[in-house]
């Protein structure tokens, strides 16, 4: 993640244990503290945001089908390990 951060930034104050420090200055490498720290937050912030839309979609259509999800969770981590080039999804045949 070598691109430069978008956006307006801020200096602020996080206190965090020292081993969680640690672990993340190990594996931030040249990508640095601050853009590790501000990679992993932006993923929360996602997954809030995801579980609110879902919770709202749930409250006005009923809850989901857990197989349903499951094979559509599937198929997302999929086209990711295929555009990764970690694995060759099943269907690709």
């Amino acid at each position: 993640m070598d691109e430069p951060r978008r956006g307006k930034t801020r200096v602020t104050s996080v206190s965090l244990r020292a081993e969680t420090l640690e672990a993340i200055r190990a594996r931030a490498g040249k990508q640095g503290v601050s853009s590790y720290i501000e990679e992993a937050v932006q993923r929360q912030l996602q997954r809030e945001a995801i579980d609110e839309f879902i919770a709202a979609a749930e409250e006005e259509h009923g809850p989901v089908d857990a197989a349903e999800v499951a094979a559509r969770a599937e198929r997302i981590r999929a086209h990711h390990a295929t555009h990764r080039g970690d694995a060759t999804p099943a269907d690709a045949a």
